[in-house]
């Protein structure tokens, strides 16, 4: 391939990623009312043994260093997350908590995990030092659509908000002003077409417009996973319970799950075709199943004390 060849397909590319992103802000625009079922608290728990043994056999106190909770956490995250190898297909077969995970696989090419569990370690890595920290689904729009993605926000004191931190990507969002992002407000810039772009967790900023060019695949990757968010309701050591789903209006998270399984079924491949009579399973329970409850949407924006 010559290097004109080359510069052409890579111009087709992020016309196309531009193109994409597009579509994706269009429907978050379409939808940015969210629905208000009922008001919902999420437990942050600091104190417990297996923090302060994390926080002892891992050195995070010297690791995340001095500052606000975003330097701390943004520290945390540049650690962690070049020595966690990604793996979309990790079973989750160990223990949902940082101490099991990272024993598993820091620094262990060969034991790659997937973001649910990355985001569950910088969750725990945080809340061990005292930053409030919680896990979210991101979540897509399309039933046909089977990828999802799992990130952390962390709440920063000084500046009185929330911040999504990614461990898969070692990165956050910023606006124009370069202020790190909260979900929220990553998808509401998103969907009335203002300035925001990923920024990896070590890069200077130099010029804003250069960075969103540069990072043209991660921005339309998150915008498409902006529809909706799962939250754990407890952010503690080890997994949570139950989550609270926070969605937009009009939105039956029911039917996209009904929808999402009979295109499993019917578009699964002849080599996994005992796998259909499972998806079969599941499918006659969603139908009996009744549309959850969806926490409001103030729950995400509210200070956690």
């Amino acid at each position: 391939m010559t290097k004109k060849e080359r510069l052409e397909l890579e111009a087709e590319k992020k016309e196309l990623l531009k193109q994409m992103e597009d579509i994706y802000s269009g429907i978050l625009f379409n939808n940015q009312e969210f629905v208000s079922n009922y008001n919902a608290d999420i437990v942050y728990s600091f104190d417990c043994v297996e923090f302060k043994e994390l926080v002892e056999k891992y050195r995070l106190d010297e690791i995340a260093g001095t500052g606000s909770s975003f330097i701390k956490s943004k520290r945390l995250l540049h650690y962690l997350a070049p020595k966690l190898t990604h793996s979309s297909w990790y079973d989750n077969h160990i223990e949902c908590n940082a101490l099991k995970l990272l024993e598993y696989s820091l620094n262990n090419p060969e034991h790659g995990i997937n973001c649910l569990n990355k985001s569950k370690i910088l969750e725990e890595c945080c809340l061990a030092l005292g930053i409030y920290a919680r896990r979210v689904g991101i979540m897509p729009f399309s039933p046909y659509d089977f990828d999802n993605h799992v990130v952390t926000e962390i709440y920063d004191e000084k500046l009185k908000k929330w911040i999504m931190l990614d461990p898969t990507t070692d990165g956050y969002f910023i606006d124009e002003s370069k202020t790190p992002l909260s979900l929220l407000e990553i998808r509401d810039k998103f969907a009335n077409n203002e300035f925001v772009t990923f920024i990896n967790s070590n890069k200077r900023v130099m010029n804003l417009h250069k960075l969103r060019e540069e990072n043209l695949e991660t921005n339309y990757y998150i915008c498409k996973n902006l529809f909706y968010f799962s939250i754990d309701t407890e952010s503690k050591f080890g997994p949570s319970s139950e989550q609270l789903l926070f969605c937009p209006i009009n939105y039956s998270f029911i039917n996209n799950r009904i929808a999402n399984t009979k295109y499993r079924i019917n578009s699964m491949p002849e080599e996994y075709k005992d796998w259909i009579k499972e998806y079969e399973k599941v499918l006659v329970n969603l139908e009996k199943t009744s549309e959850p409850l969806k926490a409001n949407i103030l729950g995400m924006k509210k200070r956690p004390y």
